[in-house]
Parts: C-alpha cells; structure tokens; sequence
C-alpha cells in the first residue's frame, strides 16, 4: 500500500498534462518532494511511469471522445427524462438522454402559472419532443462562467429549448435504474423538508441533508464564500465522518456486533452518497470510508493517506474529467493537507487551537485552487472557522437531520423544536452577512498567472516543509510578502486596457490604466435579457471581469445618459466596488430611473456630478476630454455624455448613445479624428451619420450590442456605411467583450470569441 500514494500523485500528473501541459507542468515541486522521500528503485519507477502513462491515454481518450452525433437541426426529439425537472422560474431544467444515448440540457419555457404536479409529471417519460437545439453559450467576457465548457465537461454540447409543455408525439413507460429510483426519493425526500422545515430554515436543511444549495439566497451563500465557510454547505468528508461516527455508535448502542455494524455501514453508505446528489466531494469521502471498513475485515488500521490515494485513482479512472471541477480539486487539496499535517503539525492540538490549525492548514493548502478559480482569498476564514465547524459539526448537521428523521413519525414535534433552530439560523445569518461586510473579510488578488500559481504552489509546500521541522512566523512572512506581490501586480500592472464589456443590449466599457493611474467605466450595462429574473448585469457580468483584473474600486462611472441598459447594473456594483464618483449627464436626474439611481448611490455616500462639455484631464500621458453635450437640457440620447481620449497610442471617441442630431452638431463645433469609434446607439440607423464618419475618419468602429436582440441592432445600413470606408467593425454581439491591451503608446485588439467575417 505505500506505493499508492507515488502512484495517486503519477495519475494526477498523467491526467493534467492530458487536459493542459502548463498546468501539469506546474506540479512539478510536487514530484521533486515525492522523489525524495520515496527514492524508487528502477523497478518501482518503470511501475510509476505505466500508472502516469495510462492516466494521461485514458484522458485523451476520454477528452477525444467528447463528441456529438447531432447536427443542430433536429426539432423533433424522443427524450428519456429520468431526473426530477428544476423549476427556475420563468424555466424549468433537466438532462435528458436521446435515443443514441447522447445527453442534452434540456429548458422548458413554462406558462405565467403552472401547477407544481404538471411540472412534476414531465419526469419520469419518454416523450417526443418539438423543440430548438442550440450550442450553449460560451463565456463571452474574460473571467466570466464558461457554460459551454462546463456541460462539454459531461460530454454535453447541445441545449434543447421546448415552448410547449405537452409532447409533439407519443409517450412510452420508463423502467428506472436503482440510481434513477434514488435520484426520486431524493426529490421526495427535499418536499417532505420544505413541509416540515420553517421556511427560513429549509434552504439550509436542503444543504446539510440532501447536499442542495439550490434554494439559498444568493446573497447569503456569496457571504458564506467571502468568510471562507462555504465548505460547511456542501456535503464533504466532515458530514459523512459525522454522520457514519452517529450511526456507528447507534448500532453499537443497539446491541450489533461491529462486524454486523461495519456491513450495514457499508451497505448505507452508497446509498447516503446517491441521496445527497453524489458530488466529487461526497464519493470521495464515501469512497474513503468504505475502503477503511472494508480493509479492517482484513487488517487492523488502514492509514487514511493511502485511502485518499486508491480513492483518488478509482474516482480519475472512472471519470477523467473530474479533475476539471472545483469540487474535485477543493476535495482533494484540503484532505491531502490536513493527512499530510496531522502528524506533526496537528499534533498535540486541542479544542480552539486544533480548529485553528486545521483551518489555517486547508486555507493555505486549497489557496492556488481558490485564487485560480475564484480570484480572492478569504481573511475572515482563518478566524470564523473556530466559530463555524463547531456549530455546524456539533449542532446544526446532526440536530437537523435527527428532527428530520423525527418529522415521519412525529410531524408537530419536530415542527415545534424547528421553529425555536430557524430563529437561532436567522441570527447565524445576520452574523454571516454582517462578517462578509466588514473591511478585509476578503481581499480580491485578480485571477494570477501561471507562474504565480506555481509560485504559490511552492510556497504552499514550502510552509509544510517548514512547520514540519519547526513552528516559526517565516514561512507565514513568505505567504505575506506572496500575496502583496500579487495583490501589486494586479493594482500597478504596466499593461492598460480599455475592455467593451459584453453585457448584452447595452454598454460597458472599462478604461484601466497602467500602473494604477486611473481606472474609469463608462456605463454599467443594465438591459436584462436572460432567463432568471434575479439576473444582475452589474453583478453577474460586469463585476467577475472587475474581480478577475484585481479591480476594486473605480475612480469615476461615466453614465452617458439615463437608459436602463446604460445605468441598470450601477447599484448593485457598488455592493462590491469602492466608486469615487459618478458622473452624470445635465438633468437626466428628471428620468425615474436615474432619480431612484442617486436615491441608492446617495446611500452609499457616492457623489454624483453633472458634467456638460468641455472638462479635459490628463493621467500618465493619457488625455480625456468631455466634448458634449453643450447645454443643461436632458433630451435623451442626444444628450449623452461623449468621451474624446488619446489612450495607448490611439486616439477614441466613446459615443453612448448619441444619434445623427448629436453627431453633427459635434462636428460643428469640432475638428476632430479619432482612431477608435464606439459607435452610438448600438449601431442604430439614426447614429453614425456619413458627414461624422467623413469627419472623424476612424480606422476602427466597436458596437455593443446584445445578441440576437429585439432592436436588430446593428442594422445593416450602418455596417455596411462602415464596410464602404475600409472600416474595421467589431462588435460585442459577433466577438464577444473586445480589448485593447496596450503599453506605452503601442497595443493590439484581441477578442473572446473567434469570429469569421466571411
């Protein structure tokens, strides 16, 4: 068994090279400590070497066999629906599984009212469905969700949207898998929750019970991640050790004999992983129970270490792609720390101070993980910790499920005690909340590159090394001057930017200068257009490409004019970015929606300017110039606020929404160029007017854009004036978010999605 551990570690580097060289590469330091504490002989290299080499085939196996049989036309589908169907509002989601056996996520678009038993009895069938298949969306903006990786991940490359609820032909009887059957009475198992359990303490139940996270309020769960306790939520290693120490005793208590008690264990505990939704995390912690219980029929003590190690093979052969998820990564990241710490570091610990340590421990072990993925670290983490295992671990996850079980035989009973727990959960909330609000509860690093990731994967084990041999404050002095560096890098980077933000039918546009001389967005997107109705463009898309750059705080948002897909996303922006100041067209503020803006930002204690022509300013050779509008009277578009600048070598004119009545009285008072046009009014055929273009005589022309949007913008008339003059045309519908990276005075554009004008 002591190979398994060099052997686990062959795999995970077989694998990663499959899915990425650079990253595989990056877990180099890991084998030059493997190398020296195991030595290999020849014979054990040669095995080594096999184990990372069938790894790395069995990915690219897996990788190339990610395919589709599909051609995108089909309309008419036979569907296998065999999972409870997600209500989501405004739609309701499955997978299903056609007939060749290929899976699709499946949106029903559901009526203004439909019963819960309707929606309930499109699960489980084997129907003909009429429907539209479409490629699910890429991300459009750096550091933004990738939902068209994320179901390629599970070989899943086509949406299914259905209008009607009733099948286009006939429906067959379904025989159901023991998994599938599951899968049911988990669903049933979640209602009978929502009965029984006050409804603020449901959402919470769900997550602790059945491993559901789906009901939590999104802010809530936001405040859990910012103070670095999101873990408690999920079901991981520490709920499944909780839960098989209780009913280990139980049994004991009962009178079984621990051979009896290891086999109902082990009978149990798949079933548990299936019920609380088989997550990597859960069949990891299961898997590694049940390979202790099943080797103690043969020796006495399996160390857990090499459990961790057969445990991660058998989940990375089973299913390659596993180790794309986060939930894989965290898992093992944090069990592999706190094993390897245990003996030496971990030990002698006691009460708050071995809380303490494990915490410290997994926060600096899941640290490369969590800034890749999430581009902060949480501070409060190190602390809250102490306070939330105990109540979680001790408390909230065996008194919820004990009441829970008790809600069968005893309903009134347990709805009683549950309403005294959901008055004790709400104060836990409002701590939460008011935790992830305080200063530095998180610091937000941006998304490191790849070699501050591996510098941090060195540092990572460098500060095990260290504390193994003796407890001292340097290696926590190297984590520090780690993360100022980092945090630096971000906050004085010698590359600017100027991003067109794709939020859609609207505008955004960020302009960061180098080396943190200023950082200004010039609208903030607003226009909804999605399905979920609790979308937020200012926190759904403008504020994870903030996050990703390591933006924090914006010196100055310039809302050109008063439309909602201009100003929409400013107010819950300012929930997680520091604003100076706010600059606003004259008088706009007589528009309802930007009077209950300023009602919002004035809470914040914001301050909002009006700004007319002509302020100019310059920042580290950059020149800005406020060049309308000219008078103090709203009128709308032709009113919006238009930025002349020469940045990076370029000289831009950023338009908002301006229209041909603007556009020529500009140029009656100007003579002007400008490189760069951000072309007015979504590329409206009442903007970009000949006279302008004649004028300003730009080499390249941006349009934002939503896609397939109701206005058809841009029209056609007005690409093809732009196409007639040689014009370069780019635009956030076609390519995704557009930027311009620059240095100096020289740059070049790059865009997220490949585009073919032909």
């Amino acid at each position: 068994m002591k190979w398994t551990i060099p052997g686990a570690l062959m795999a995970l580097l077989g694998a990663s090279l499959a899915h990425s060289p650079l990253f595989g590469a990056m877990l180099l330091p890991f084998y030059i400590l493997a190398w020296k504490k195991y030595a290999p002989g020849r014979l054990q290299l040669a095995g080594l070497v096999i184990c990372g080499l069938l790894f790395f085939f069995m990915t690219e196996v897996e990788i190339k066999g990610l395919k589709t049989t599909l051609s995108g036309a089909e309309t008419d589908l036979p569907l296998r629906i065999t999972e409870p169907v997600i209500n989501k509002g405004q739609t309701a989601g499955v997978q299903a599984v056609t007939l060749n056996g290929e899976r699709l996520q499946i949106s029903f678009i559901l009526p203004s009212e439909i019963p819960s038993s309707e929606l309930q009895a499109l699960s489980p069938s084997w129907c003909t469905w009429k429907g539209t298949l479409k490629p699910p969306s890429p991300a459009r903006n750096p550091h933004s969700f990738d939902y068209q990786a994320y179901l390629k991940q599970q070989n899943i490359h086509w949406t299914f949207q259905i209008k009607e609820l009733i099948p286009d032909g006939p429906c067959y009887e379904v025989l159901l898998t023991p998994k599938e059957k599951i899968g049911f009475m988990r669903q049933r198992g979640i209602e009978h929750l929502k009965k029984i359990f006050p409804q603020d303490l449901a959402p919470l139940g769900e997550a602790l019970i059945f491993g559901s996270r789906e009901n939590m309020d999104d802010d809530l769960l936001e405040s859990y991640q910012k103070i670095g306790v999101i873990h408690l939520l999920a079901i991981s290693g520490m709920h499944v050790g909780m839960m098989t120490a209780i009913i280990w005793w139980l049994l004991l208590r009962a009178g079984l004999t621990r051979e009896k008690a290891r086999i109902i264990i082990l009978i149990g505990l798949p079933f548990y992983a299936l019920i609380t939704g088989a997550s990597p995390p859960v069949i990891r912690a299961v898997s590694m129970v049940l390979i202790v219980l099943l080797l103690s029929f043969i020796t006495r003590k399996t160390p857990l270490l090499q459990a961790l190690s057969v445990t991660f093979m058998i989940q990375l052969a089973i299913n390659p792609m596993n180790l794309l998820q986060v939930g894989f990564q965290l898992s093992y990241a944090v069990s592999l720390t706190i094993l390897l710490s245990a003996p030496r570091i971990l030990a002698g610990a006691s009460g708050v101070l071995s809380i303490l340590k494990v915490s410290v421990a997994a926060q600096i072990g899941a640290m490369s993980i969590l800034l890749y993925h999430f581009h902060e670290l949480s501070i409060a983490a190190f602390i809250v910790n102490v306070f939330y295992i105990p109540v979680f671990t001790i408390i909230l996850l065996p008194g919820l499920f004990f009441l829970y079980l008790v809600s069968f035989p005893a309903p009134q009973f347990a709805s009683h005690v549950l309403q005294w727990a959901a008055e004790g959960v709400l104060i836990l909330d409002f701590l939460t909340l008011h935790l992830a609000s305080l200063p530095f509860a998180s610091i937000v690093l941006g998304q490191p590159s790849p070699f501050l990731i591996f510098l941090y994967i060195c540092l990572s084990l460098y500060f095990f090394y260290r504390m193994e041999i003796v407890q001292s404050l340097k290696p926590f002095i190297f984590l520090i001057l780690l993360l100022s560096m980092d945090w630096l890098s971000s906050r004085f980077n010698p590359t600017g930017t100027v991003l067109f933000i794709d939020v859609g039918q609207g505008d955004s546009i960020l302009i960061d200068l180098p080396w943190g001389q200023g950082t200004y967005l010039i609208d903030t997107g607003g226009a909804v257009q999605f399905e979920n109705v609790d979308f937020s463009v200012g926190k759904d898309i403008v504020w994870p490409v903030l996050k990703g750059k390591g933006i924090t705080s914006v010196d100055t948002i310039i809302l050109t004019h008063g439309d909602w897909d201009h100003i929409g996303g400013t107010s819950d922006l300012a929930d997680y970015i520091s604003i100076h100041e706010v600059w606003i067209t004259p008088s706009s503020y007589e528009k309802d929606t930007v009077k209950e803006l300023l009602e919002e930002l004035q809470k914040r204690s914001i301050g909002v300017v009006e700004k007319k022509a002509a302020p100019s300013w310059e920042k580290g050779g950059n020149q800005f110039e406020i060049i309308y509008p000219f008078d103090a009277v709203y009128e709308g578009n032709n009113d919006s606020l238009v930025l002349w600048a020469s940045i990076g070598g370029l000289t831009w004119f950023f338009a908002g929404d301006l229209e041909t009545e603007g556009e020529l009285d500009i140029i009656d008072h100007y003579s002007m160029h400008a490189d760069v046009l951000k072309v007015g009014h979504h590329g409206s055929k009442s903007s970009t007017a000949d006279e302008f273009l004649t004028e300003l005589s730009p080499e390249y022309a941006i349009i934002s854009a939503g896609v397939n949007n109701r206005y058809n913008h841009p029209h056609h008339e007005v690409t093809e004036r732009l196409k007639a003059r040689r014009i370069k045309v780019l635009g956030t519908h076609t390519h995704g978010a557009i930027e311009y990276r620059f240095r100096g005075k020289k740059g070049t554009f790059q865009w997220v999605l490949p585009y073919d004008e032909e």
